[in-house]
């Protein structure tokens, strides 16, 4: 029964794959191409798109960086919640990494409660090798939901590839072109820290001499969203950004969301020692890790927040090569098991630290 239920939503999947594959066609380098070319990335979105109802509710493509990292290229979620060009991707079972081997589809299934949540990983191949991942997820809760949503999104695509097939993709890509760059203020309206737009407005003014730079990345939080739900997800950033305003200090420290479940701490230096606004990160970390989230009226989670800390990011010649040396810590700290932070070790002198062994 479950082979009946999902096998037209992996061969429509696995038919979108083609489908990008043929777009990417004369390309070298479909990485490389699909970061330079904002209008392809866009075209890329709005095909994948097509592939979302209420029950798929992500469709993305990504790529495995030479760390073995994974990373988003194409993201077709909401405004509200979509992964950032080059943002990491956490996966939790070995399952993506053979894909890279076995050059095949391959179905990873989560029993989440009363639901069985599916990821669909669809190889997209360059030659021989494995370039970029297409990767679908959603939810089964009942058959005849299924069935509903797989006729809708027959008839989507077959509208879809009806249009394309008539006016090659020109129609499409001007109905469907992005003609305007939504304006927004500094805030962001979930989390109440300062948004993505402030921190392009600010980091070619600040002076990085006079911070300590950490990024923070929720653990496990893709995790969250499929065993709770987006509402719960939602309620969880909010109270991350409520920990974050309460903890850092009025006027002097910036928090910022960078993107999804990631977040940007500037904290003001007091003097050359960096030891009381490393102080400051300790806290957020540690208040973090106490709160109780309430996924209802009674019930709650503890979670559990990864950082990395560039102790002297003044010392890089601009913010991006500065947030590059915490990015990698963060990396370190989530591969050495998470509900960590890590300190850059990019200059002499700087030890690697983990709040386990630190009280505040």
């Amino acid at each position: 029964m479950f082979k009946n239920a999902t096998s037209d939503v992996l061969q429509i999947t696995e038919h979108k794959a083609l489908f990008i594959k043929e777009i990417l066609k004369d390309s070298r380098s479909y990485i490389d191409d699909i970061k330079k070319d904002e209008k392809l990335r866009e075209e890329l979105e709005r095909n994948i798109k097509n592939l979302i109802t209420d029950n798929i509710k992500y469709a993305y493509i990504l790529y495995k960086d030479k760390n073995n990292v994974f990373r988003f290229l194409v993201d077709a979620s909401p405004e509200s919640e979509k992964s950032l060009l080059d943002q990491k991707f956490d996966v939790s079972s070995p399952e993506w990494f053979e894909l890279y081997t076995k050059k095949e589809p391959i179905i990873i299934k989560h029993a989440f409660l009363q639901k069985l949540s599916i990821s669909y990983l669809v190889p997209i191949l360059h030659g021989e090798k494995v370039e970029l991942v297409l990767a679908i997820d959603f939810s089964i809760k009942k058959i005849q939901e299924i069935s509903r949503i797989l006729a809708m999104m027959k008839m989507g695509i077959a509208l879809i590839l009806i249009l394309m097939s008539v006016s090659l993709g020109a129609l499409i890509f001007q109905l469907f072109r992005y003609r305007a760059i939504k304006k927004s203020s500094y805030t962001d309206r979930l989390t109440n820290v300062f948004n993505r737009n402030y921190l392009q407005d600010i980091e070619s003014k600040i002076n990085l001499n006079e911070y300590i730079l950490g990024v923070l990345d929720i653990d496990q939080f893709k995790k969250i969203n499929d065993t709770y739900g987006h509402n719960v997800g939602d309620t969880i950033l909010k109270e991350v950004g409520s920990i974050l305003l309460n903890t850092i200090r009025v006027d002097e420290d910036i928090a910022i969301r960078y993107g999804g479940e990631e977040f940007v701490i500037l904290i003001k230096r007091k003097s050359e020692d960096s030891e009381i606004s490393y102080h400051v990160i300790e806290r957020i970390f540690n208040n973090i890790r106490n709160h109780k989230m309430f996924i209802n009226t009674e019930d709650y989670i503890q979670i559990t927040v990864s950082i990395g800390i560039n102790k002297n990011p003044g010392k890089y010649k601009n913010f991006s090569e500065a947030f590059k040396s915490a990015d990698s810590a963060l990396y370190e700290a989530k591969n050495s098991g998470r509900d960590k932070i890590k300190i850059s070790e990019d200059y002499l002198g700087i030890e690697d630290s983990s709040a386990d062994n630190r009280s505040t």
